[in-house]
């Protein structure tokens, strides 16, 4: 009996005999999604800080193109400090891109998890789509006004000229 035994566990160890109910834990999936949450809204905060003081460099830089020094040791100063403040500037904007291109990374990340990410794909694609069709529109009905005028300019001159020989009279 006992070689038997052993001989059945040994041969049916791949069939699963569990007819037990197991219970699905998703708290592992809400974690990750609360997480990716909370990373993107740190990013947010650090695009704002980022973008402010961009806007501040700016704001300086703007000042100091229009400030005027007779000085030649300010004049010095001043190229000096233009150097650092166009490298704070660059260094400000390529942060702000590299955690614009991270938001977007775990943003897709997050809409994977959630199942919507196609959903919101054909969304961007539509409205890429559909911006597209406007702005097409939009130079067609500029184009089709010019050319219009261009065509009725004869009339319209002719319509002024006579309206001035009218008028003479």
């Amino acid at each position: 009996m006992l070689r038997l035994n052993f001989f059945n566990k040994f041969f049916k160890h791949g069939q699963n005999a569990n007819h037990k109910i197991v219970k699905y834990n998703s708290n592992r999936r809400f974690n990750v999604q609360d997480k990716i949450t909370l990373q993107l809204r740190e990013i947010d905060k650090e695009i704002s800080d980022n973008s402010k003081a961009l806007v501040e460099a700016q704001f300086v830089k703007l000042r100091s193109t229009f400030s005027k020094s007779n000085n030649f040791i300010e004049r010095i100063g001043e190229n000096v400090y233009k150097v650092k403040l166009k490298e704070s500037i660059d260094w400000h904007q390529k942060q702000i891109k590299e955690l614009y291109f991270k938001r977007k990374k775990l943003q897709i990340h997050l809409e994977k998890l959630q199942g919507v990410f196609w959903l919101n794909q054909i969304k961007r694609i539509l409205a890429i789509l559909l911006i597209g069709f406007f702005i097409v529109l939009g130079i067609f009905i500029f184009l089709s006004g010019f050319m219009l005028i261009v065509y009725l300019l004869p009339l319209i001159l002719l319509i002024i000229f006579s309206y001035l020989i009218a008028n003479k009279k």
